[in-house]
């Protein structure tokens, strides 16, 4: 199969607008045609997929196109296919956890204005299999480092086996559906990946602390947060502000839109001196 021929194929494993889909389609048919680009992308495309091979993606890639970035992620799930099948994987959790491609193209559009990748490290962990959306929320396998403290009542140690909780954009942080969520991993990673383990970890901007007198107690953000035992909270970081806004920092909060509540109380929390944070919890099986 020539190399445009594996990008259209792939290029259909997730969802993209019409505008997106003919700028990236034009971007693989102009590095199809060069051969200096179409070799540096398998070159690429074969270490990015090769697990032996330590990969540093913002190496392999500093001053690429985002175009380019995006057409050997693309290339690249060829590879993450064939993981899934030697491991009998079902191909709805294949098509769900590739389309994050989609949820990070549209962000690189959203704060540049072009289509492309920018965000594309992370996606690393999705091509290697190394990450799976069931549902509404990613897992990750992970091993505890700094366990929690005796008297969270987690009874977690160094080194237990459990899954990091990724929360990806799109769609309501519904209470129900991230529960449907654990139960679907519960199943999952030990009858296809023969992985146990004991919590479910997340560590998220989304545990803020002063959420609770931000937001309505029935707010699903809250909701999410009663799902965990959050056992610690950490030093002020406005990371949180990258998902809520587009190109929004904390020195430039008062040109935020406050066209939702959420926004509103954002916004009006910085501007009059408070802080965000991130926390860390677990759920246990």
């Amino acid at each position: 199969m020539s190399l445009l021929k594996t990008f259209k194929k792939y290029f259909g494993y997730y969802a993209l607008c019409d505008e997106g889909r003919a700028a990236l389609l034009m971007s693989a048919e102009a590095i199809c045609s060069d051969e200096n680009l179409s070799a540096k992308a398998l070159e690429l495309k074969t270490k990015l997929t090769d697990l032996s091979y330590e990969f540093d993606a913002k190496e392999e890639f500093k001053d690429k196109p985002a175009q380019f970035i995006a057409f050997v992620y693309t290339l690249a799930l060829e590879d993450m296919e064939k993981l899934y099948k030697e491991k009998n994987i079902p191909e709805d959790i294949l098509f769900a956890t590739a389309d994050d491609l989609s949820v990070w193209i549209n962000r690189h559009h959203n704060w540049f204005g072009e289509w492309g990748l920018s965000e594309f490290g992370w996606l690393t962990l999705h091509i290697r299999a190394k990450i799976f959306k069931l549902g509404r929320l990613q897992f990750e396998p992970a091993a505890v480092n700094e366990p929690p403290p005796e008297e969270s009542g987690l009874n977690l140690k160094k080194g237990d086996n459990f899954l990091s909780v990724h929360i990806p954009r799109g769609g309501s942080l519904d209470a129900e559906a991230c529960l449907d969520s654990f139960e679907r991993a519960k199943e999952f990673f030990p009858k296809y990946l023969n992985y146990d383990f004991k919590a479910f970890g997340c560590f998220t901007w989304l545990f803020d602390p002063d959420f609770v007198k931000l937001l309505p107690q029935h707010s699903n953000i809250l909701k999410f947060q009663r799902l965990f035992n959050i056992y610690e909270y950490g030093e002020e970081n406005y990371g949180g502000l990258l998902y809520i806004f587009t190109n929004i920092t904390k020195e430039n909060i008062k040109d935020a839109p406050t066209d939702t509540s959420f926004r509103k109380a954002i916004v009006s929390h910085i501007s009059s001196g408070g802080i965000m944070r991130g926390g860390s919890g677990y759920r246990l099986v």
